[in-house]
């Protein structure tokens, strides 16, 4: 272990801070460099890379008007699993009105306390100033921080809780070398756990291996303590969303769980593609329209599982003194096999984020304390050296693959959502003001549009929800949907859907973008519901084609 540095020797307190101060300029130099390339591509304009963070502004803003949380006024719609993240837009909107940099400075802010955090965790663990650096700096490369900043939504708040969570929690369990876990819960650890749940439902994961580990050492009043604190905001929502005639659980969990049919099949089917799929294999082939695809973010995630076995190994072996160490990595090992066994990755690397973050804090942090106290004689040989680097490179790789290709497509991410939904929302304020449209993806149209929406993916509209999770989502439910709440025109990804839904209304015309690395499709397909009405849907579009970008592709039938 690294010795400590004498009274006499220690850096000043600004020179301490360094690491933090670089790593902060890292993270907001990469969010400028990314906004001045996409405003140097849209003519000025900010667009997040993803059509999520404007469902978050729609709930928040239709709080803020009419005290309903939802897309449309005055109708209940559990389309976010984020409560704290849309509570907070919502105080945020009610302060400074409803800005669409919000987000952004939320995420900002977030950013700068997770260095913040990590740092002052960093300098307890008397390690050095260059390791702190090459720590937090790989958190800004690798996070990729940056990149989870731009997508505007709520995994930068949730890195932050879910670390204070993990380190306050091992803090309290080893106070000083001995367990104190026979001593109260504090109250920060407590309003932690409900953070944790709260920022994100798979929080419930962390919370859940804690108790795990109090309830192995036989302290059960802590583990109840803990895991009644971390389901108080799954249990209050629940209760408040069927009272609004909703489910339990957001739409937005419940439409994309992967359900389990309680029979022998059902259990095999499920362990299959829970247990073993997601363990082992990365493959986009056959996989569900409006699903994030796997690739190198699953790959990223499941080298977890490899990477903090053998982390917590070097612990056991290196004369590491601080318990801490152990107890942090197990407990990352289990939620890392939940959250891939049972939550999703990817959609612009957010999912994973806060896992690998933590990982390379606490790697790190371990790898710089003991690196010099082990003996390397062993490792002279070139062979060895060489096996030592291939099996680096094997588990790391991945992990620069994932942030490369995270940087490499962020700027198109944004001009995708602006060259699509964007543009879609601007027509759709311009020409349907105040009226009904039905859509796949709601967030800009809802947000921007000024309209009441019909959520035909369901995350937004409960009686879609309700059908796909009874089994009747079928273009007849659609079509008298759409057609009882007087829609006028629809906006979907053809291939979302079924030929005989959409052959029940006119086509008028798709838009089609290019270089797409986001959108659920390059194309999106205009109908008009009822035929008389479509001339009136293609005179409109023909009107507003010369405000879309040049290189966005229209055709009319």
């Amino acid at each position: 272990m690294t010795s400590q540095t004498s009274p006499l020797h220690q850096p000043n307190k600004l020179l301490l801070k360094l690491p933090f101060a670089l790593a902060s300029v890292f993270t907001l130099a990469g969010v400028f460099l990314i906004i001045r390339k996409v405003a140097a591509l849209t003519g000025g304009e900010f667009s997040y890379p993803l059509d999520d963070p404007y469902i978050h502004m729609q709930i928040a803003k239709n709080i803020v008007e009419s005290g309903t949380w939802g897309i449309n006024e005055g109708e209940f719609g559990s389309a976010s699993s984020s409560l704290l993240y849309t509570i907070l837009l919502t105080a945020s909107f009610k302060l400074f009105s409803f800005n669409i940099f919000i987000p952004l400075v939320i995420n900002l802010i977030a950013a700068i306390a997770l260095l913040f955090v990590i740092h002052r965790w960093l300098r307890k663990q008397e390690i050095s100033l260059m390791a702190e650096f090459i720590i937090l700096t790989a958190i800004v490369l690798l996070g990729p921080l940056p990149v989870i900043i731009m997508n505007g939504m709520e995994h930068v708040l949730q890195a932050l809780f879910v670390f204070m969570y993990l380190v306050s929690f091992t803090d309290w369990y080893y106070k000083e070398g001995t367990s104190s876990v026979g001593k109260k819960v504090p109250l920060n650890l407590i309003l932690l756990a409900v953070l944790v749940v709260a920022v994100r439902y798979e929080g419930l994961f962390v919370v859940f291996g804690t108790c795990l580990i109090l309830l192995f050492r036989k302290k059960i009043a802590p583990a109840f303590l803990l895991g009644g604190a971390a389901f108080l905001p799954v249990i209050l929502f629940g209760i408040y969303s069927i009272m609004k005639g909703s489910y339990f659980l957001p739409n937005s969990v419940l439409i994309k769980a992967d359900g389990l049919e309680l029979s022998v099949r059902g259990i095999m089917e499920f362990a299959q593609r829970n247990l073993v799929d997601k363990l082992t294999i990365v493959n986009t082939d056959n996989f569900p329209v409006g699903a994030p695809r796997p690739g190198i973010s699953l790959l990223s995630t499941q080298r977890l599982l490899i990477i903090l076995p053998l982390a917590f190994l070097f612990y056991r072996y290196s004369g590491e003194q601080k318990k801490t160490y152990g107890q942090l990595l197990l407990l990352l090992i289990l939620i890392s096999f939940l959250h891939l066994c049972l939550a999703a990755t990817g959609w612009l690397y957010r999912y994973e984020a806060y896992l690998l973050m933590a990982t390379i804090a606490v790697t790190g942090a371990l790898l710089a304390r003991n690196t010099g106290s082990i003996s390397w004689k062993g490792f002279n040989h070139l062979a060895a050296k060489l096996c030592v680097a291939l099996l680096a490179f094997a588990l790391f790789f991945p992990w620069v693959l994932r942030s490369t290709a995270a940087y490499s497509k962020i700027s198109q991410a944004c001009i995708n959502i602006h060259d699509q939904q964007n543009q879609m929302a601007k027509f759709i304020k311009q020409y349907y003001s105040g009226r009904t449209v039905a859509l796949n993806d709601i967030g800009a149209v809802a947000f921007f549009g000024n309209v009441h929406t019909i959520d035909l993916w369901g995350l937004g509209n409960i009686d879609v929800a309700r059908s796909k999770k009874g089994k009747y989502w079928t273009p007849e439910f659609l079509d008298s949907l759409v057609k009882k709440e007087k829609t006028e025109i629809a906006l979907v990804y053809d291939e979302w859907f079924s030929p005989e839904l959409l052959k029940r209304w006119t086509k008028v015309a798709t838009w089609k973008i290019p270089n797409n690395v986001i959108c659920g499709s390059d194309v999106v397909n205009f109908y008009s519901i009822e035929p008389a009405a479509a001339a009136d849907l293609r005179s409109k579009l023909t009107e507003f084609q010369s405000q879309l970008p040049a290189y966005v592709e229209v055709r009319f039938y």
